[in-house]
């Protein structure tokens, strides 16, 4: 049996970024894009979901199926200056937000 199995990595604790963190607002962690549990402080650990469904804010008319990235908060197009990758839509933009898959 393995001995160096860690768990599912679903979750993992983090050591918050400088701007702290929201619970529910995606942060890159280099090009890594987790979405905290908690609200914290720069330099505190963190629950951070590595993967699953949100609905978030997103800029643009983007469809269904399209790749995203992540840029202060809010899903851009894939692509976009200074964006860090985070997975793809699950419908459509509507209202500003949408369904999208976090995907590493």
């Amino acid at each position: 049996m393995a001995k160096n199995y860690q768990g599912a990595g679903l979750q993992r604790s983090f050591t918050s970024p400088t701007g702290g963190t929201t619970s529910g607002v995606p942060v890159a962690i280099g090009s890594l894009v987790v979405v905290p549990l908690d609200d914290t402080a720069k330099g505190q650990l963190f629950t951070g979901v590595l993967g699953g469904s949100w609905v978030l804010p997103v800029t643009g008319a983007l469809k269904a199926g399209a790749k995203v990235s992540l840029l202060a908060g809010s899903l851009v197009a894939d692509g976009t200056a200074d964006s860090v990758p985070f997975g793809k839509l699950l419908g459509d933009a509507s209202g500003g937000f949408a369904d999208a898959l976090l995907i590493q």
